[in-house]
């Protein structure tokens, strides 16, 4: 004889499992849409996305990066917060840095003067910390935001080092890195430039992303974000989940 109890409970276990089914279902969709619309918006026209879009993209990344990320931080932004990234070289680390004192991608070279910021050294020290930031260097065009030669004496301490993060979305995969140079130049018709390991390690000129990415503000007050690559696949996000 049937326990209409048993078979009630086993009803309501059933509904609650295609509930946390369906969850990661969506979950799943909402990825794959994200990921579609910014693949979307980076292969246009360089430049910044209309207001509602581009707080509703921020939002979902932020989610999916664990971080808040922005394409305008304490009232400031760049001219582009989507474009294509040109590859740069090694930047001088310290005077008397040699390319061979640089343990990767040694075949992209090393810029010939030190980057806009001066030397990457802390009271005159290589630290851990000063080597990732020249790993991870990104070069933004200071130069032709409207106001850099009226407030470039505010603008220059706050952009040295500002934390910055590469999306690309087309290979799934994001890095941290900081701004560490000005450029590059108009005539190159590229908005961003990135350090051989953010190239490299982000994959910004596979055949599929040929330089398109989408660049924003990592809010960090704290300096608690690393620098370096991020895996943002669906794959990876369910990884996660899992262990969670």
């Amino acid at each position: 004889m049937n326990n209409p109890d048993q078979k009630k409970s086993t009803t309501l276990k059933n509904g609650s499992q295609q509930k946390d089914d369906l969850a990661v279902d969506l979950s799943a969709t909402e990825h794959q849409e994200i990921i579609a619309k910014l693949n979307s918006h980076v292969n246009g026209p360089a430049g910044h996305l209309e207001t509602e879009t581009q707080l509703y993209l921020e939002q979902q990344l932020s989610l999916i990066l664990g971080f808040d990320v922005r394409h305008e931080l304490d009232g400031k932004k760049l001219n582009h917060s989507i474009g294509i990234m040109g590859a740069e070289q090694h930047l001088m680390r310290y005077p008397g840095d040699s390319l061979e004192q640089h343990d990767a991608y040694q075949e992209a070279g090393i810029a010939p003067k030190r980057g806009a910021f001066s030397w990457f050294t802390e009271a005159g020290e290589l630290t851990a910390k000063a080597i990732l930031r020249e790993k991870y260097y990104l070069a933004v065009q200071l130069m032709y935001l409207p106001n850099w030669n009226q407030d470039y004496p505010e603008l220059k301490p706050w952009y040295k080092y500002r934390k910055m993060v590469m999306i690309n979305p087309s290979e799934q995969v994001a890095v941290v890195g900081v701004v560490a140079d000005v450029g590059p130049a108009a005539w190159v018709q590229k908005q961003f430039g990135g350090s051989p390991e953010v190239i490299r390690e982000g994959r910004v000129w596979s055949n599929n992303s040929r330089g398109r990415v989408m660049l924003l503000f990592v809010d960090d007050a704290d300096d608690k974000i690393p620098l370096g690559p991020i895996d943002i696949s669906l794959t990876a996000k369910m990884s996660v989940s899992d262990k969670l």
